[in-house]
């Protein structure tokens, strides 16, 4: 992976032509001013692939690494990809999925449908007063609902600051969501968990009113999500609450590559 390189190593021209890839696109924009935002504080876990005509954003969570290609990548730079061997979530256009799909081999975990949603932050439901922003104190809890319910989910616990929110009860959290991205006027929102024992009492739908307001109350304007074709009831409850679709891409989910033993 020797192509990639820090956000923070690259030029200037080099950030503008990337900048430029992503104009238009609300979402692939706020992962580039994010990744801006977190080169200057120090950070190194943002990189790029440049091509002429095309880029790879990359973004390496706590034991996965997440790749988007936006604009023209050739085919070298998208097999690039499944040379980290690392889990990996590669969200792609579905031409580019065609043609990367045959080299994945038994890596390819999961195939999926993924939607981009949008929603301008005006006439909010009033939310739920049980519906809390989490703080330092509830880092425990949650890790521990998420590894019980959902453990592929990727939770770090910057996200608190973003912020975070969840309905608890009797000490546990039985609902939960937040912000996952966020820069400037805008935020990209995910992580979205209800206990199965509950589910089917709206519970998603009081987080992500909640949510909503408290991205609103610290002056974020367009909240934005990513969601499944798999998850189909996750979609209607955006849909409901006003999210709009605006793309669609492939997910391809592979798994750590396996090594043989040296002789």
């Amino acid at each position: 992976m020797t192509a990639f390189r820090p956000v923070a190593g690259l030029s200037r021209e080099q950030r503008a032509r990337v900048g430029a890839l992503v104009a238009g696109h609300p979402v692939f924009a706020l992962y580039w001013d994010a990744a801006l935002d977190a080169a200057a504080a120090g950070d190194r876990s943002r990189s790029v692939l440049l091509e002429p005509d095309g880029a790879i954003l990359g973004i390496d969570f706590d034991g996965l690494s997440i790749y988007t290609p936006i604009g023209s990548v050739s085919d070298a730079a998208l097999l690039s990809l499944i040379a980290d061997p690392r889990p990996l979530e590669l969200h792609l256009t579905p031409g580019e999925a065609d043609r990367l799909r045959p080299a994945c081999g038994d890596r390819l975990a999961l195939e999926d449908g993924l939607r981009f949603y949008a929603r301008l932050l005006a006439d909010l439901p009033q939310p739920d007063p049980a519906c809390r922003r989490m703080g330092p104190g509830g880092l425990e809890p949650l890790h521990r609902f998420y590894a019980e319910h959902y453990p592929a989910t990727v939770f770090s616990a910057w996200m608190l600051d973003l912020p975070f929110v969840a309905i608890v009860e009797d000490g546990r959290p039985v609902a939960a969501g937040g912000a996952i991205v966020r820069a400037g006027h805008r935020a990209m929102i995910g992580n979205f968990l209800v206990d199965p024992a509950r589910r089917g009492e709206g519970l998603a739908g009081r987080v992500l009113a909640g949510l909503l307001t408290a991205l609103q109350a610290e002056g974020v304007a367009t909240a934005l999500l990513a969601t499944n074709d798999l998850n189909p009831a996750a979609c209607r409850v955006y849909e409901r609450a006003g999210f709009a679709l605006i793309e669609r891409r492939v997910q391809l989910d592979l798994r750590a590559a396996r090594y043989s033993a040296p002789c």
